[in-house]
């Protein structure tokens, strides 16, 4: 069973200074740390402590997968006749990526009756591509706009070479890391002074900067923001780096390739079952995220959750013998068939919601700076002290498809 620190282990710890004590500080208080601040946030209880690392900044490669939606303009069966628009890949769509989509064979279907069409040309260094009915009598049911068509399958023959292959780019995520430092003094006569509720002065000033340190990191993790220049700057770029916050993942997103269908502007209204089912279904059809697999939730600010709870409120009924007053909501149903456990979290931005995939999500510390404690000389009669470690993170796996959000929500009732 895994050994965690008390406040009564750190402060024995604390005062004594040989190899032996130092090696259980480094190894057993933060475990302890990590453990107390876990218990106190509802989202990092669920937030898994990755490696220890050694770099400046956290790297790992990507790839977006491929669509099975694609948006298409068609015209007519002529030349020409079929245009697409839109993104790809996560980013506006290019004739190099519409080739890993779309080739010679590829059949699509509208969906807003199911017609099929064919491709039988793609069209150099541009959008466009020549297609006609396919699997039914022939059809000039023209689009006058770019609308949502499905990749169905494609047309091969024995004897078809595989002349445009296809293959997916990976692109570079990272984030950087952060020192988290605290300092306190304690005068002699204060220390030794016997104070009501206080039992030991320099106990009493530890417990309350590890509780202010707690709250760092829980800050840290969920809404800390990179130093930003014309772009974020992450670890050894920066003197004094900082850390990606889980609700800073969906703006770094979408000032890539912008999506407001899965990033909601709520404009000040109050969270309501449209906007959810509304985002859950757009992360589904847009994003394509896997709601079958991983650990999803709706991550919420208590000021948030009272008006989750007073949804659909009119429906529900108390009977004369109840002894309880008042509604508790912890799951919401959507309408797409998902349900999502709801985690109301003091550490949250108050005007936003996350739908959020958690096993995607860690973050960690840097290599032999778990937790450090310094005694600084002085020249007069008191103590002083600095506490510090340093984080790395959040790490996001596919934060595109693994966030969701709505921002802008209304915090009072």
């Amino acid at each position: 069973m895994t050994a965690f620190a008390t406040q009564i282990d750190f402060m024995k710890l604390w005062t004594q200074n040989t190899a032996d004590e130092e090696r259980k500080l480094q190894k057993f208080l933060l475990t302890g740390l990590d453990r107390i601040v876990q218990s106190k946030s509802g989202i990092l209880k669920r937030i898994k402590v990755g490696p220890s690392i050694s770099n400046p900044i956290v790297r790992w490669l990507e790839e977006t997968s491929y669509p099975h939606t694609v948006t298409v303009l068609w015209a007519s069966t002529e030349t020409d006749g079929c245009t697409l628009s839109g993104n790809l890949f996560g980013e506006a769509a290019t004739h190099a990526n519409m080739q890993k989509v779309i080739r010679v064979g590829t059949i699509l279907e509208r969906q807003s009756d199911g017609v099929q069409i064919k491709v039988s040309a793609i069209h150099a260094s541009n959008l466009t591509f020549t297609a006609a009915t396919y699997g039914s009598a022939a059809s000039t049911d023209y689009d006058s706009g770019g609308v949502s068509w499905d990749v169905i399958a494609e047309s091969w023959s024995d004897y078809k070479d595989a002349d445009a292959t296809r293959a997916l780019d990976r692109t570079w995520r990272r984030v950087g890391t952060q020192i988290h430092a605290e300092t306190f003094e304690i005068p002699w006569t204060r220390k030794w002074t016997d104070m009501e509720a206080v039992a030991d002065e320099t106990a009493h000033q530890i417990n309350e900067l590890l509780e202010k340190m707690q709250r760092q990191i829980a800050y840290a993790v969920l809404r800390a923001k990179p130093y930003y220049d014309s772009g974020y700057v992450y670890g050894d770029q920066v003197e004094e780096s900082t850390m990606c916050g889980i609700s800073t993942w969906p703006a770094i997103t979408q000032a890539e390739t912008a999506n407001t269908d899965v990033y909601v502007n709520a404009s000040s209204a109050e969270i309501s079952k449209n906007l959810l089912d509304n985002l859950i279904r757009n992360m589904w059809l847009e994003e394509h995220s896997d709601f079958d697999q991983g650990q999803w939730y709706l991550l919420c600010h208590p000021s948030v959750h009272q008006f989750i709870v007073d949804l659909d409120i009119a429906f529900r009924e108390m009977r004369k013998d109840d002894k309880e007053i008042g509604f508790m909501v912890d799951t919401f149903a959507a309408k797409i068939g998902k349900r999502f456990p709801i985690i109301s979290d003091r550490y949250m931005r108050p005007d936003v919601v996350h739908i959020c995939d958690l096993s995607k999500v860690s973050y960690g510390y840097y290599k032999n700076d778990r937790l450090n404690r310094k005694q600084l000389p002085t020249q007069g009669r008191y103590d002083r002290w600095l506490i510090s470690f340093q984080t790395y993170g959040t790490v996001v796996r596919k934060p595109r498809q693994s966030i969701g959000t709505i921002y802008g929500l209304a915090t009072s009732m």
